[in-house]
């Protein structure tokens, strides 16, 4: 089939079926809405009639109740203090009792005197306390309501004289408290019925087709449903505990829960059925909707073909005459006819564009690559000027001059370092739209700058100078306001030969130059240098004496002494008034004595920096602030730190070398001289390292191990303290004894008795 015929009949289709489709969906969903609603609506009903039936029974036991208590056999006996001697008004007042199991659902009674611990029941007259748990009838008595439901556990009978429990009673219970004319005060006696779950349960009417009937209480536990129905789901036990409507339905669980709380009692009545069995008709309806539209699409369908084809006819006489005539219609006879003469009209129309795309691309390209060859000296005037008209360069004969830009420093902007290509990039876009292309040359990015060639109306070199200066101007202010960028710009003198462009580079890139100096964020044009012949041999004055200092601050790690000694190093450079190629090899020459400082403590200056190459890196710094900014925040502070562990870890061995010494040769003359000789190093230098590793004097420390080996001897030999003296290196006694008094507060005779007696 023709491609274009089997779009227009599929479209023809579509057009159909959308209605149809749409039609038999919204006759499915009203359909099964009034399903869903009729069975709400019955559910509803059902819930009433429960509500209703259970109430009522429960409405009549109060009564009977509230009839009971309020007759007079019971008024008057009730807070007497009975005995199973006073026979007659026991038997009274169980017959009331016993009245009250005919009422419908009445299970249990039990009249309960609080006062004076008796109760009558059908275990007859007995002890409160002995079939009841105290716990239970505080409860009780707790309440604020006088008269009172419950539903689920009732609590725990006591078994007589055995105490043991009997188990709980799952029931529903109406507690009255006596007197019921004082509701503020402790109840003396208490009236407890309980119902009959089977004979409650036995009034309610199940939903035959679908689902169970459910009584839940206010705790949310369910305590009356059908026979043979399932537990509730932790789900739906958790929402009709949470429930804040006095009706409604909700869906869980694949269930559909209709539910009413009742105001008399709090309790849930919920009807709980099967969303799968409800929607059974909804199916029915469903099968009998798709058969419909079925029929309904398959008869629209058969017409749809045929309208088809005859509206396709006159398309397919216009192909036929595209292929007598076009020559390659025949190899697209099962195409899209349409489609295929539109790739013919696209396929020339596109070819067109491209070609002229790609012109204008390689166009601007081209002129780009030309005006980098003027500024690198690689072309020849009259080349340039062959190609001046074909890339719309200016006239020749109008004065020009190059503006060099170059960023300041990032180092106080919310740019990185390896964001500068980028903002460069920015900036000769900006560039390009700020100067209108009759005044601009050509702008290119090389080397780290911005280079424009600005074209002049006028060919006074003096209105040429002021026109270069009112542009970079107007180009410094615009690059501020959008970038927050601060940018010096370089201007060369004027010229009208295009081959100039590459000296006139070079002299706005040697104004630039003049940052060194002048500071940064500054205009500077070439004629405007002060270059005198004492400049260029101030470089060489010697300033070994300033990097000496650089270098000891950086041997001890003493961060804060190398940012004074390094700044004070840039001041005497700059004092020199150098220029900038000067500063930069003065700077190199710093880098190299720390990377021979740190090769001889056996480091790697390219590991500590990480960076693949510390000259590449260094090349890009064009302003002396950026190279400030280099040395103290990237190169300096991780030797420093490299520095601080080599001069810790000296410290530590230097120490334990110390130490062991003293522990070896405690018992001759050993002093500070005889370890600096021994170790080779400074007397002065080893007694403030001892000091700060081990926390304490030398003298101090060798004093104190003299006088444990003395305790040691005293304690575990027999040696004279002459002796003892003599084996710690002291000449005479009386100095080791006054020492040991000293450090012990006794003698070494006394500290000798005072360890043999204990």
């Amino acid at each position: 089939m023709p491609r274009y015929l089997y779009r227009l009949l599929v479209f023809t289709l579509l057009l159909v079926a959308a209605p149809v489709v749409s039609i038999g969906m919204i006759s499915y969903y009203i359909a099964s809405k009034d399903t869903e609603q009729k069975v709400n609506e019955g559910n509803t009903h059902m819930l009433l009639q429960n509500q209703m039936r259970i109430e009522q029974v429960l409405k009549h036991v109060e009564m009977g109740a509230v009839q009971y208590v309020s007759s007079s056999l019971v008024t008057d006996h009730l807070y007497d203090d009975l005995t199973p001697d006073d026979f007659v008004t026991i038997t009274d007042l169980a017959k009331g009792l016993y009245n009250l199991h005919s009422l419908s659902g009445v299970a249990d009674t039990h009249l309960v005197n609080l006062e004076h611990d008796w109760m009558i029941s059908n275990l007859g007259f007995t002890k409160v306390r002995d079939y009841l748990e105290p716990d239970l009838l505080s409860e009780y008595s707790s309440n604020p309501k006088n008269l009172f439901w419950l539903a689920g556990g009732t609590g725990k009978k006591r078994g007589g004289s055995t105490e043991e429990e009997a188990p709980a009673r799952e029931t529903v219970r109406m507690v009255v408290k006596l007197p019921m004319i004082a509701p503020s005060s402790e109840p003396k006696a208490l009236l407890i019925i309980d119902m009959d779950e089977q004979k409650l349960e036995s009034d309610m009417t199940p939903n035959e087709q679908w689902g169970n009937m459910y009584v839940v209480s206010r705790e949310g536990l369910p305590f009356l449903t059908n026979p043979g129905s399932v537990d509730l789901t932790d789900s739906i036990l958790l929402h009709l505990k949470t429930l804040t409507n006095s009706g409604g339905y909700f869906e869980a669980d694949g269930m559909a829960v209709n539910y009413r709380v009742s105001p008399y009692n709090h309790w849930t009545y919920a009807s709980v059925n099967s969303i799968e069995s409800m929607t059974k008709e909804s199916k029915k309806i469903a099968v009998i909707t798709l058969n419909a539209c079925l029929i309904i699409f398959v008869i629209i369908a058969a017409g749809a073909y045929y309208g088809s084809r005859r509206m396709y006819s006159p398309f397919r006489r216009l192909f036929l005459m595209m292929e007598r005539y076009g020559g390659e219609a025949a190899v697209s006879r099962q195409q899209d006819e349409f489609a295929y003469i539109e790739d013919r009209f696209n396929s020339l129309f596109r070819t067109r564009k491209q070609l002229q795309t790609q012109l204008q691309g390689q166009r601007g390209q081209m002129r780009e690559f030309f005006v980098l060859k003027l500024l690198m000296g690689q072309i020849t005037e009259s080349e340039f000027t062959y190609k001046s008209e074909t890339y719309g360069f200016a006239g020749k004969g109008r004065s020009m001059g190059v503006l060099t830009l170059q960023i300041d420093a990032l180092h106080e902007t919310r740019f990185t370092e390896n964001d500068k290509e980028l903002l460069l990039f920015a900036i000769n876009n900006m560039v390009g739209e700020l100067i209108p292309s009759s005044g601009l040359l050509g702008n290119v990015l090389l080397d780290q700058s911005q280079i424009s060639i600005l074209i002049s109306d006028s060919d006074d070199p003096d209105a040429c100078k002021a026109f270069l200066h009112q542009t970079a101007a107007w180009i410094k202010t615009r690059v501020y306001e959008l970038l927050q960028l601060k940018v010096s710009i370089g201007i060369s003198r004027s010229f009208t030969r295009y081959t100039d462009a590459n000296h006139a580079y070079t002299e706005a890139l040697e104004a630039l130059k003049r940052r060194i100096s002048l500071g940064n964020d500054i205009i500077l044009h070439y004629d405007d240098m002060k270059l005198g012949s004492g400049q260029r041999s101030s470089a060489c004055v010697s300033l070994e004496h300033f990097e000496d200092d650089v270098i000891h601050a950086l041997k001890v790690g003493d961060s804060v002494s190398t940012a004074g000694h390094y700044d004070r190093y840039v001041e005497a450079i700059m004092e020199k008034e150098i220029g900038f190629n000067d500063f930069q090899m003065v700077m190199l020459q710093l880098v190299n004595r720390v990377y021979r400082l740190v090769n001889e403590q056996e480091g790697s200056l390219h590991s500590l920096v990480r960076n693949q190459s510390i000259l590449n890196r260094f090349v890009k710094l064009h302003t002396a602030s950026e190279m400030t900014a280099w040395f103290k925040q990237e190169f300096l502070p991780p030797i420093l730190e490299y520095m601080r562990e080599r001069v810790d870890r000296q410290y530590i061995n230097i120490a334990h070398e110390m130490v062991q010494l003293i522990h070896e040769q405690y018992g001759r003359d050993l002093t500070l001289e005889t370890c600096a000789e021994r170790l080779k190093y400074h007397p002065v230098y080893l007694s403030r390292v001892f000091k700060k590793e081990i926390g304490v004097t030398f003298i101090d420390y060798l004093t104190d191990y003299r006088m444990k080996m003395a305790k040691s001897w005293l304690e575990n030999t027999d040696l004279k303290i002459t002796e003892i003296a003599g084996r710690l290196n002291y000449t005479n006694a009386t100095g080791f004894i006054r020492t040991f008094r000293k450090l012990t507060g006794m003698t070494p005779g006394q500290y000798r008795d005072s360890h043999s007696s204990g």
